[in-house]
């Protein structure tokens, strides 16, 4: 070979992969899924429920100024609704992150503020992550939180897989590479897919190899149920680390954004979740739950009172919790409640302050020592429910 050719070898070398590359990424960027750089080309607009990666298109290039962004307790919010109730608070819409912990909302709530001057946030102060915070702090484990770090350069790494490159070579509408919800108000809607839950316990037990409630309804059967307990709870937990929590991931929104709205929402878990929290593996091990969440939650209430753009709305002095027909598991409520939530904000009622934090926690702890769980273990004494394997 002359040198001549052996130079042009050794170029092409070079260049034809670094070509390739190009023509991949510029593919991948045209092609772009999740919208992260772009409105669909070429295609019908459609979402993946995975909110945690979903938001940042939606976030960058959809008109909305006020958000939903919670848990699954407020995954069934309507943005609609929300539009339609609270109108002069502008257009919503639900970016909710189903499991969320505060600190990874709060990735998203700073991507937020630091791009757009939203007129209204509404956010769950979930007593469960804050009861199980020191365990729920999962950065280190994240692989979508690069996405909220204002650097355009680096979010084309969430296609930088086989899956999403094969995609990008098909230009593929199939479902599985550009999601499967054609509606971006009903991204975060799980309503219908446990909507048979729904409707009393004896919908619980046609329905217990369902994994959502078979545990459950095996220690419930077992009789592993105890009434909540305020012994010695100082020992079990680090209020200063929960306290450091809540400011480092929420109340510190308040302080630097005053011209926006907050109304945090405390989820009602029903009463029977309340009564199984010494149970391990039914949603904490902490039978010292109820009282630890009540501390933190005095302590929110006693915080975020100084603010005028914040008001918090609590409901588990209601009935609601009570029935569990309005429930699909020990947690999570019917989608009827986020209405009344929603309603609540317009009517500006069910607001805790200082000055009734203590009546109404009053109020939840007596409904939940006197919760009857006694028809429960009857209902469950000839049903068969087949172990879960360890």
């Amino acid at each position: 070979m002359s040198d001549k050719n052996a130079k042009k070898f050794i170029i092409a070398t070079i260049i034809t992969p670094i070509a390739l590359g190009a023509i991949l990424l510029s593919l991948i960027y045209i092609y772009d899924p999740f919208q992260i750089f772009h409105k669909p080309y070429f295609r019908e607009a459609t979402f993946f429920a995975d909110m945690r990666k979903q938001a940042l298109g939606i976030i960058k290039h959809y008109k909305f100024d006020s958000y939903i962004i919670g848990t699954s307790m407020l995954e069934n919010t309507d943005s609609k609704e929300a539009t339609s109730k609270l109108n002069s608070d502008g257009r919503w819409i639900n970016i909710s992150l189903s499991g969320s912990t505060f600190n990874q909302r709060a990735m998203v709530l700073d991507y937020i503020f630091q791009n757009q001057n939203p007129k209204h946030i509404i956010y769950s102060l979930d007593g469960y992550y804050m009861v199980n915070m020191v365990n729920r702090l999962s950065n280190s484990t994240l692989d979508w939180d690069f996405l909220y770090d204002n650097n355009p350069y680096n979010d084309i790494k969430l296609y930088r897989n086989s899956k999403f490159m094969i995609c990008a070579l098909k230009f593929s509408d199939d479902k599985g590479c550009v999601g499967t919800i054609d509606d971006i108000y009903q991204i975060t809607n799980w309503y219908k897919e446990y909507k048979e839950l729904f409707g009393g316990f004896d919908n619980w037990i046609k329905n217990k190899d369902n994994d959502v409630i078979k545990q459950p309804l095996i220690d419930i059967k077992n009789g592993n149920i105890k009434n909540i307990d305020n012994q010695d709870i100082i020992g079990d937990i680090d209020i200063l680390a929960q306290q450091d929590y809540l400011h480092k991931y929420l109340i510190r929104f308040f302080r630097d954004y005053p011209d926006t709205k907050f109304s945090i929402i405390i989820p009602t878990y029903s009463r029977l979740f309340y009564r199984m929290q010494n149970i391990k593996g039914a949603y904490s091990d902490n039978s010292k739950y109820f009282y630890t969440w009540e501390k933190s939650l005095r302590y929110f209430i006693a915080q975020s009172s100084s603010y005028k753009n914040v008001k918090v709305y609590g409901f588990d002095d209601l009935d609601y919790a009570d029935d569990i027909a309005n429930y699909k598991d020990l947690p999570h409520y019917n989608k009827d409640l986020n209405s009344i939530q929603l309603d609540a904000i317009k009517n500006q009622t069910n607001i805790l302050t200082p000055q009734n934090i203590d009546k109404y926690l009053a109020t939840m702890e007596q409904k939940i020592k006197s919760y009857d769980i006694k028809p429960f273990i009857k209902a469950l004494e000839n049903v068969e429910i087949e172990q879960i394997k360890q």
